[in-house]
């Protein structure tokens, strides 16, 4: 019963080489798609880790304006000088701890219990595989408001 045509051990043996050889017809699209997509998951991959630091430097510089509004809501004796010899906005610029700042500008009431607004702009390094990096991703702007509590001296810090 065995050895005859159309037994079942037979036919078992011919449907498992049969299901072995379109298995191995699907290696190479598997292969395929994985190139197609490999591009797609390193721009992400990338686009994430550089969303993170831009995000951490933002961070960084909000609370630099932060600091120095409150550095300046308490008053503050002389600009160039507002401690250890060091000017207003290079101490804002140390807090901050990334590169140069730009377009330094506080704005005041200039009476107690006006507010106080200290804005700046930062360099921010994006870099992403395959994808433009337009003007407007390579500087953020930091802005804090604080309401005074002292007057400073007049003529502020000036620029930066």
């Amino acid at each position: 019963c065995r050895h005859q045509p159309g037994a079942p051990g037979l036919l078992a043996s011919v449907t498992l080489i049969k299901g072995a050889m379109a298995h191995q017809d699907q290696d190479g699209a598997a292969a395929v798609e994985f190139a197609l997509l490999l591009p797609l998951l390193v721009v992400l991959l990338f686009g994430f880790i550089q969303f993170g630091t831009a995000f951490n430097t933002r961070i960084q510089a909000t609370n630099a304006a932060r600091e120095g509004a409150r550095m300046a809501v308490v008053g503050i004796a002389d600009w160039a000088d507002v401690g250890g010899g060091t000017a207003f906005w290079q101490a804002v610029q140390q807090d901050a701890g990334i590169g140069n700042i730009d377009n330094c500008v506080l704005s005041t009431d200039d009476v107690v219990g006006g507010t106080l607004t200290v804005t700046f702009d930062y360099p921010l390094d994006l870099v992403i595989p395959f994808m433009p990096n337009p003007p407007s991703w390579q500087t953020g702007t930091a802005k804090a408001t604080m309401r005074i509590e002292q007057l400073s001296v007049p003529g502020g810090p000036g620029g930066c």
